[in-house]
């Protein structure tokens, strides 16, 4: 996949593309359906497939004091666009002077960047104070454009704001099922305490982040972890381990069926289900009794959601580990 990386007041010259556009925080069902659209005209265009977005979020550049969660990184973001088969991801610098852009230069510069068929969501605004939507880009007659629906579950429209509010409740499963795949983070795996391999006979891999990730609501988790493209089943947990009455929060993870030395490396961690707040037990014996029970219900949950996580592995293009 080419990555174009462009400020708006110096454009390159690109080939003719169908191109999908928006922010695409978490690259969710509603956001899939708006790619695999793309897809699908630009091959029956024969024409190049692209996705337009904007760093940095346009949130962070008119509320700078403002906390911003975001559920995908950039870079996270730029691996499933390319996983997905999109042969280009287009990138606008977003800055307060390519807000300001009226309505008609807005279409002009889509133009410039040789769009020739542009699908977006329905609920899509854009250009100077949001005055641009969905009926001014039909109206112009520079490209076609198609207008996709919003995709919904049970509970309405599926959006990055309810994904967000799942998160932090520990809705994890709930997260998941509206993204299209199990939400994850990545870091870099660090020493610890070591309580879990000198104590307990529960190794962990205590994960420090390398990129702005929404946290998930502190507890303990089932889930995966990929360590060189396989996902291996893991009980993850966030929090201050109050029986330890630690003060740093830590996200660690215990690989179920993998025993190596990790540290330094990269590990990514991806959520299924959650299995139960975190608790302050009497002693280690305690401890360890209820982490074997841990470690019962994340490999039920894993079973239960097979589903979700075959999902998750075909989205990211990684491999399952099979016993």
């Amino acid at each position: 996949m080419d990555i174009y990386r462009i400020d708006h007041t110096q454009l390159p010259s690109l080939s003719d593309s169908v191109a999908c556009i928006g922010f695409f925080d978490g690259l969710h069902r509603g956001h899939q359906a708006l790619i695999e659209e793309t897809i699908k005209q630009a091959s029956k265009r024969k024409l190049p497939s692209s996705l337009i977005t904007f760093d940095p979020d346009p949130w962070t550049i008119f509320h700078p004091d403002r906390k911003i969660y975001h559920i995908l990184p950039l870079q996270d973001k730029i691996h499933i666009v390319e996983a997905m088969g999109l042969d280009r991801m287009i990138i606008l610098h977003f800055t307060k002077e390519f807000a300001s852009l009226s309505v008609n230069d807005f279409h002009t510069l889509l133009h410039q960047l040789h769009i020739s068929h542009l699908i977006c969501g329905f609920d899509f605004a854009y250009a100077s104070r949001n005055q641009g939507n969905v009926e001014t880009l039909k109206q112009q007659s520079y490209f076609s454009v198609k207008v996709i629906d919003k995709i919904q579950d049970k509970n309405g429209k599926i959006s990055s704001t309810r994904i967000e509010n799942s998160l932090l409740q520990g809705w994890v499963l709930h997260a998941g099922q509206m993204l299209g795949a199990c939400y994850s983070l990545e870091g870099i795996v660090e020493h610890g305490y070591h309580r879990g391999s000198s104590l307990l006979n529960f190794p962990t891999a205590n994960l420090r982040l390398t990129q702005e990730y929404l946290i998930p609501k502190e507890g303990v988790y089932s889930g995966l972890a990929e360590w060189q493209s396989v996902l291996y089943p893991a009980m993850i947990n966030i929090g201050k381990n109050p029986t330890f009455k630690n003060h740093k929060m830590t996200i660690e993870a215990h690989l179920i069926d993998l025993n190596k030395d990790l540290y330094d490396q990269k590990l990514r961690l991806y959520f299924v289900d959650r299995i139960r707040d975190e608790m302050r037990f009497s002693g280690v014996p305690a401890l360890k009794s209820q982490l074997q029970k841990d470690i019962l219900s994340t490999k039920n949950q894993l079973q239960e959601h097979a589903d979700l996580i075959l999902t998750t592995a075909q989205l990211w293009n990684k491999n399952l580990f099979m016993e």
